[in-house]
């Protein structure tokens, strides 16, 4: 048999085998993964741990140590020697913010807050409260006063703030003496695993769920003794802070002090806390359960453990292969690639070629005098081609930016470029060339535009002008006819809109074209804002808006045109009479930052405004889409091209129905004081 053919036979074994692999690897991961056990559990039945050792347990005795501290809090506030204790008394404001209860209270103290007994308000939140006439009936009394109103008149105290601290403290310990009795029975010896005791060294108090230790005469090596011979356990003593444990997970991490602080534990001193896990889990609870589904889980995984371990193997073993079977088609690719390289991967090769003919020659004839001086040249020789090849891309590049700056007037001259420079020196000048075309034909289509414009909205002015006129004297003649007068007065209106939309196509069209002769001199913007104010006053009361006018307290100055700053100023006004919610204010501020000033006017759009802020400030475009509002939509449009003429800058903000224009413009000098004297004189 040939090598090739026998290197073909071992090659389509060898991924038999990984493919096979392979296949054994997934087909214990996907029937492993329906067991449903967490990727911890996998870990710790690799590791053959059993339930005690894993991190289930650790985690369940964690929860277990930590969730006993909450019961014990409660115990420690509701119950002495181990039975609900209903004669402890609380101070309501005390118990609200602390939960602190007091086994008694001397008289001394009877004006620090109202007290009740702990027994008659659980009793009275069961019955409910009763008011008639906003006055509580009082179910029980409070401790040293006949009522709440007599500790209220004697302490200066608020009748109702103390029947409110009274309603909230009852509903209070209601739920909270119910989840007391649900987590005596949740956490009763017969009902869990844990065990805990929490020594009271104060009082000798044990609230504890083992009934052998709820006894006077209670001693600590008896208690270590017992929780020592759990498999779990913790032991604090708060005298030291020192703590005794057993495979209990992460617990150690939480200060156990903090917790039954937080938790508003009521100790008379200091104290011991023991918690123990009875590992032979004679009680179906959480923990049996767990142990129950760790084992289940170890029993299924066993049987998927073994052929994912020696499918991984052989994956691994045969990876080797595979690599060398993937860099042979790999190289075939890259001969692919490289027929269709750019020319900087070309460029790269071109540099490991060169570096390859050194060594190469450096290998055969050594490293005498001779070869180094040979190398030098051949070292030149490519520093010479490579700064012919990059001066040529620098010409390149500098045709590309001049043409780009000089809107395609520029032509790249391609007699000393070579090979694919001078083709993609020819194609950029093509380029260009049909930009050029382009820019010629857009630039006549725009002056075609304007001149139409222009021409249509003179021809128009001369019928125009005569339908006013004639309209004008027909409205002087005495017509009694109310038809008549109602048509005349139509007429005259859309007449003088129509004069109107011409006198702004005109306006328009110089604008954008900036076919406008600007006088610019020295304006008082602060003057012109408020006479425009005074003009529109009437106006804006009439649809129902309020000016909230912030202006400079001295004159603001600025470079502009007189005409075409008061039109600007007239298009935002007339904008906001308009297109306004009636009833809403408009804002109009004022700023100078030494630079420019700038008028910002803000409103309230009477309608939704569904376009966006460029498309607004187009030509002919309005936020009325219904177009039932007087306006041609070129209001903004020639405010912002004579803004932008005058050396100023137009914004459009919208914020949902919030409409805002900022229009800043070049600042002038302020007056001196002889300017002010000369003018005044």
């Amino acid at each position: 048999m040939k090598k090739s053919t026998c290197r073909r036979v071992v090659a389509g074994l060898i991924l038999l085998v990984n493919l096979g692999a392979a296949a054994m690897l997934a087909w214990g991961l996907i029937n492993g993964a329906k067991t449903g056990a967490s990727p911890q559990t996998w870990k710790d039945v690799l590791q053959e741990k059993d339930y005690l050792e894993s991190d289930q347990f650790q985690h369940e005795a964690s929860e277990a140590m930590y969730d006993v501290l909450a019961v014990i809090s409660a115990q420690s506030r509701l119950e002495r020697g181990g039975e609900y204790e209903p004669e402890r008394y609380i101070r309501l404001r005390e118990y609200l913010d602390s939960r602190k209860v007091y086994d008694e209270i001397p008289a001394s103290e009877k004006e620090n807050g109202i007290c009740y007994r702990l027994g008659d308000l659980y009793q009275w939140g069961l019955k409910g409260m009763t008011f008639s006439m906003d006055t509580l009936q009082e179910a029980y009394k409070p401790l040293f006063y006949n009522s709440i109103q007599e500790y209220a008149n004697r302490c200066d105290e608020e009748y109702n703030v103390l029947v409110n601290q009274l309603t909230e403290t009852v509903e209070t310990l209601k739920k909270e003496v119910a989840d007391y009795q649900a987590a005596k029975k949740t956490w009763s010896f017969e009902a869990v695993n844990t065990r805990y005791v929490l020594w009271d060294l104060g009082s000798g108090n044990v609230l504890t769920n083992v009934s052998q230790f709820q006894k006077e005469d209670i001693q600590q090596g008896e208690l270590e003794a017992y929780f020592k011979e759990f498999g779990s356990y913790y032991i604090f003593d708060s005298r030291s802070a020192n703590v005794m444990q057993q495979n209990v997970g992460d617990y150690y991490s939480y200060n156990t002090h903090a917790l039954l602080s937080g938790w508003n534990i009521h100790l008379d001193g200091e104290y011991q806390l023991y918690v123990g896990i009875d590992t032979s889990f004679p009680v179906a609870d959480q923990l049996a359960a767990g142990e129950k589904e760790y084992e289940d889980a170890k029993e299924a995984l066993s049987s998927f453990i073994r052929p994912i371990l020696i499918g991984g193997v052989i994956l691994l073993a045969t990876c080797i292969f595979l690599f060398v079977l993937l860099a042979k088609h790999i190289s075939s690719a890259a001969y692919l690639v490289l027929s269709h390289i750019n020319t900087v991967l070309r460029i790269c090769i071109y540099f490991v070629g060169y570096e390859f003919i050194q060594a190469l020659c450096r290998t055969l004839f050594g490293t005498g005098t001779y070869v180094n001086a040979v190398l030098l040249l051949f070292k030149l020789a490519v520093l010479g081609l490579l700064v012919w090849e990059g001066l040529q891309r620098q010409r390149l590049l500098e045709g590309v930016q001049a043409m780009a700056d000089g809107e395609g007037k520029t032509h790249i001259p391609t007699e000393r470029l070579h090979g694919e420079n001078r083709q993609i020196a020819q194609a950029v000048n093509d380029l260009g060339e049909g930009l050029r075309t382009a820019l010629k034909e857009q630039m006549k289509s725009e002056q075609m535009k304007a001149d139409l414009i222009t021409n249509v909205s003179h021809d128009l002015k001369t019928p125009l002008t005569s339908v006013i006129n004639y309209v004008d004297l027909m409205k002087r003649e005495n017509i009694e006819n109310t038809k008549a007068q109602e048509y005349l007065d139509i007429l005259d209106q859309k007449s003088q809109r129509l004069k109107q939309l011409t006198e702004d196509l005109v306006e328009a069209s110089r604008a954008s074209s900036g076919n406008i002769a600007l006088e610019i001199e020295k304006l008082d913007l602060r003057e012109i804002l408020m006479q425009t104010s005074g003009e529109f006053e009437e106006r804006f009361t009439a649809r129902g808006l309020k000016l909230m006018a912030e202006y400079p307290k001295e004159p603001l100055y600025v470079q502009a045109d007189g005409r075409r700053l008061w039109r600007i100023i007239e298009n935002l006004y007339r904008n906001v009479e308009k297109y306004a919610m009636p009833g809403t204010r408009v804002y109009l501020d004022v700023d100078c930052d030494g630079k420019k000033a700038a008028v910002s006017m803000k409103n309230i759009s009477e309608r939704q405004l569904n376009i966006t802020a460029e498309e607004l400030m187009e030509r002919f475009v309005r936020g009325d889409e219904s177009r039932t509002t007087e306006g041609s939509g070129l209001g903004l449009a020639i405010a912002r091209d004579l803004t932008q003429l005058q050396g100023g800058t137009f914004d459009i903000i919208l914020d949902g129905d919030l409409f805002k224009v900022v229009v800043a413009l070049p600042c002038a000098a302020a007056e001196s004081p002889s300017e002010t004297d000369l003018k005044n004189q």
